[in-house]
C-alpha cells in the first residue's frame, strides 16, 4: 500500500514522488502541476484556486490515492502540456555556482523606472560581450518579457529545469507572464506565493552561464524584496531613484532595509534627471538631481543620471528595447561593472 495523499500535501511534492498523479490533477481540470509556479501550493490551495466545491476537492484527493495503487479513477487521465508538468529539479543550485553576479535593482518607490533601468544596463551589458539574465521578480506587474519583445511559454531544459526565453540580443528572460494564456491575466496571489515564485525562478531555471543575474524587483519592502535580500545569493543592489523629493523619501525606506538586512548597495541610479531637446538645452522636469544625498545615504557610487526620452518609451512598448543607444546607458554600465570590480 503506497503512502496516503492528503489534501494538505504540495502538488510539486505529490507528482514528484508519484508521477502518475500528473494525469489525474490534469483529468480534474487542476492545470498547475503544468504551472512552474502553481506547482508549489498544496493540493486544497490548488483547489481553491480553481474553486473546487469540497465534495470535488475529496474526490480528487481519492482519484489520486487510486492512482498511486493502479485503481480505476473517476476521470479521463489527460496528460499535462508538452514539456510541462514535469517535476522540476533544482537546475541552479549546484555547488559549483554558474552564475558569477547576482544583482538586484531596487527602490521602494513605484514608477521610478526600475524595469528600464534593468533593461537597458542588461542590453549595455550584452553590448559588452558579457553573459546576461534577467529574472523579473515583479510577480504581479510584470514588464520584463513585453520590454523584451520575448513570447512564448518557457520548456523544459535538458537538465530538467526551466529554460528561459532569449531576447533578439540573446540576453535570458524568465517573467511571470511567460505563464500567462493573456498577458493581461491578472496573478491574484498573496505574498506566501509571490515569494515561492521568485524562488523557483531562480533554483528551478537553467539560467547556465552568466556573467550577471539581474532581478527587477517591485516597489515596497515587503515579500518580494525580503525573499531575494534573505534567500537568494545577491552579490549586491543597485538603488534607483528620481529627483522629486517624495520618491527620494520612499526610497530612503528601502536603503535602510538593505542596510537592516546587511544587504550590500553597489551603486545608486537616478532616473528621469533631466530633458534633454535636439538643440542639446536641458531642464531637470522633477526638479534638482538628489544623487548626491543618496550617495551620502548608501556610501555608494551615483553609477549614472538618467535622461527621459520619448524614443526610449515607444521602443518598449513595441518590445524593442535592445534597438536603443544613448551614451548615459553605456555609462552606467562601464560604471557598474568598474564598481564591482573595485570591491573585489
Amino acid at each position: 500500500m503506497a503512502d496516503t495523499i492528503t489534501a494538505d500535501m504540495v502538488i510539486h511534492d505529490v507528482v514528484t514522488k508519484f508521477p502518475a498523479t500528473v494525469k489525474v490533477f490534469h483529468g480534474h481540470g487542476l492545470p498547475c502541476t503544468a504551472c512552474a509556479v502553481g506547482a508549489r501550493e498544496s493540493v486544497a490551495g490548488g483547489a481553491r484556486t480553481h474553486r473546487f466545491t469540497p465534495e470535488k476537492l475529496d474526490l480528487l484527493v481519492q482519484d489520486l490515492n487510486a492512482a498511486v495503487n493502479g485503481e480505476p479513477i473517476s476521470v479521463a487521465p489527460k496528460k499535462a502540456p508538452v514539456g510541462r508538468g514535469v517535476p522540476l529539479t533544482m537546475a541552479s543550485s549546484e555547488p559549483n555556482r554558474k552564475i558569477k553576479n547576482v544583482i538586484a535593482i531596487m527602490s521602494g518607490k513605484g514608477g521610478v523606472g526600475k524595469s528600464l533601468v534593468t533593461g537597458l544596463l542588461a542590453v549595455s551589458l550584452r553590448r559588452q560581450g558579457l553573459q546576461v539574465g534577467i529574472l523579473d521578480g515583479d510577480i504581479t506587474g510584470p514588464s520584463i518579457a513585453r520590454m523584451f519583445g520575448t513570447k512564448g511559454q518557457p520548456s523544459k531544459s535538458a537538465n530538467d529545469g526551466i529554460e528561459p526565453l532569449r531576447s533578439k540580443g540573446g540576453i535570458k528572460v524568465m517573467s511571470m507572464n511567460m505563464f500567462l494564456e493573456q498577458e493581461s491575466d491578472p496573478v491574484v496571489w498573496r505574498g506566501p506565493m509571490v515569494s515561492s515564485a521568485i524562488k523557483q525562478f531562480y533554483n528551478d531555471v537553467d539560467w547556465g552561464n552568466l556573467d550577471y543575474l539581474l532581478v527587477d524587483l517591485p516597489p515596497g519592502t515587503s515579500d518580494a524584496p525580503m525573499t531575494v535580500m534573505q534567500s537568494l545569493p545577491l552579490d549586491g543592489v543597485v538603488i534607483v531613484s528620481s529627483p522629486q523629493m517624495l520618491a527620494t523619501m520612499i526610497v530612503m525606506k528601502c536603503i535602510n532595509m538593505v542596510q537592516q538586512l546587511k544587504g550590500e548597495i553597489v551603486g545608486v541610479v537616478e532616473n528621469m534627471s533631466y530633458f534633454q531637446t535636439p538643440s542639446g538645452e536641458r531642464y531637470e522636469i522633477f526638479g534638482p538631481s538628489n544623487g548626491t544625498d543618496l550617495v551620502g545615504m548608501t556610501g555608494a557610487p551615483l553609477l549614472g543620471t538618467m535622461p527621459i526620452d520619448p524614443a526610449l518609451a515607444a521602443l518598449c512598448d513595441a518590445g524593442r528595447v535592445e534597438e536603443y543607444y544613448a551614451e548615459p546607458y553605456e555609462v552606467l554600465a562601464q560604471n557598474f561593472v568598474s564598481t564591482l570590480k573595485i570591491k573585489r
